[in-house]
């Protein structure tokens, strides 16, 4: 991982509007301006002018499905199994509920492809009552 000036990019919004502007620092060196398709990323979410909501729900969808895939794959018995959901893979979304707006048909289908991965993996079992 590289840290430095070189990777900076200014962007600078004035009445509403963006402003393709380079800005010079000091000792002379010239950050480019960001392009309207650019995005950077503040607090782990991916920003331009406006959060993108569309794609930050996908991504964060995948990232906690992958993870409590993983998860399920190591074969823990259930209570340990739910620990660790809850500890690693919960805290994807939940840091995101208060920027990134879910509807409740997001999390609904969200919920559906949770369901289906534990079902999958033979982790979640429906029983009938008669």
């Amino acid at each position: 991982m590289v840290f430095g000036i070189e990777k900076c990019k200014t962007l600078r919004i004035a009445k509403g509007k963006l402003e393709m502007k380079n800005f010079t620092t000091l000792d002379d060196y010239t950050m480019g301006a960001m392009n309207k398709d650019d995005m950077f990323r503040y607090l782990g979410h991916m920003q331009a002018k406006q959060i993108k909501h569309a794609q930050m729900k996908q991504k964060l969808g995948r990232e906690y499905l992958n993870c409590t895939k993983s998860i399920i794959k190591t074969k823990l018995n259930g209570k340990n199994t739910i620990k660790v959901i809850n500890t690693y893979a919960t805290p994807v979304l939940t840091f995101s509920f208060g920027i990134v707006k879910w509807t409740p048909t997001d999390l609904e289908n969200l919920q559906t492809k949770m369901r289906t991965l534990l079902t999958r993996f033979r982790f979640h079992h429906l029983v009938l009552q008669r």
